[in-house]
């Protein structure tokens, strides 16, 4: 579907808003080992910096695939902040709504592999501009101007402390009824405190995008399917992220196994949010969840394609031309 043809459809059922899709976060660079298997310990190159974060990967792929996105948070007005919002601001996204600050750090994130795609990294999260994030960041009105509001596990726990929290609680209480809420939780692991915090995002979410062994963590399940079955029974439509053995999409209608598009792997950062992108592209341009999840899953093989967390998803055109090539097979 054409953009064009995209907000004609919108405009016919009173659907338009300002933005199609928006979320909030704080914007992180990472700099990488150049060669797997070099521990941080070890004398060796690394290269970057790389503009990342969950959030911003997510969003700045969705604008790249067509949707009209903004960001929301707080980022540092220093060298390795403009590296991520310049990035953002070049690809398309609306960084209006955040609010830079002098004077303060953003986060670095070291980043290493071994051999076998193992992930480990340091961050520096203490002391940065994260924690100068607050309720007067949201405005309510950017929250009843979107289509979709995307939430990061990772963000919510970094919304822990007070002050914080109110900020990225004040957000999803200013969300309209109908408008989708979607949840990537996004965590290594997680406790009944976390689960807590989590809670009421997980309530609100429509759509939730668990990786492998968060989608019974999340809700205190043994098994990720039938944690995705409860949330389908709720509702909800739960895309469970295999990485190389695709995803499922579980909803009312049932469950819908789609398969992964091999590729050779550069380098894996930021696959799962790419997914999400796709994912919410396609249904918020009327994709069905097949269609939605075979797109997603181009973005998130597109995305190990490339080297670095937001080098892989070029643009709309480069997606389609991945899922025709690989229709002709």
């Amino acid at each position: 579907m054409t953009n064009d043809r995209h907000k004609a459809d919108k405009e016919e059922v009173g659907l338009v808003k300002n933005y199609d899709l928006i979320t909030v976060g704080f914007p992180m660079v990472e700099i990488m080992r150049k060669k797997r298997g070099v521990s941080f310990s070890e004398v060796g190159e690394f290269v970057g910096p790389y503009p990342s974060a969950d959030t911003c990967i997510m969003l700045d792929v969705a604008t790249r695939l067509g949707t009209k996105c903004a960001m929301l948070g707080v980022a540092a007005d220093d060298t390795f902040g403009r590296v991520v919002t310049d990035r953002l601001q070049a690809d398309g996204v609306d960084i209006s709504h955040m609010r830079v600050i002098p004077g303060m750090d953003t986060t670095i994130v070291f980043v290493r592999y071994e051999p076998d795609g193992t992930r480990e990294y340091l961050p520096s999260f203490a002391d940065t501009v994260n924690a100068q994030f607050c309720a007067d960041d949201i405005d309510p009105d950017v929250a009843a101007d979107t289509r979709c509001v995307h939430f990061s596990g990772e963000v919510i726990m970094l919304c822990s402390r007070p002050g914080m929290r109110e900020g990225i609680l004040k957000l999803l209480h200013s969300i309209p009824e109908d408008t989708l809420v979607s949840l990537d939780p996004n965590f290594d692991g997680v406790n009944d405190e976390m689960r807590q915090l989590m809670k009421p995002f997980i309530e609100r979410a429509d759509i939730v995008f668990p990786s492998e062994g968060e989608a019974g963590m999340m809700l205190g399940m043994d098994d990720d399917v039938e944690a995705c079955r409860k949330m389908a029974s709720e509702g909800k439509i739960a895309a469970l992220k295999r990485g190389k053995d695709g995803c499922d999409i579980f909803s009312r209608e049932g469950v819908c196994h789609i398969d992964a598009f091999p590729v050779e792997e550069i380098d894996p950062t930021g696959c799962g949010d790419s997914f999400c992108a796709g994912f919410l592209t396609g249904l918020l341009e009327g994709m069905d969840i097949q269609s939605a999840g075979t797109l997603a899953n181009a973005a998130g093989a597109l995305q190990a394609t490339g080297f670095g967390p937001m080098e892989g998803v070029l643009s709309r055109k480069q997606a389609e031309d991945f899922l025709s090539e690989r229709n002709a097979r």
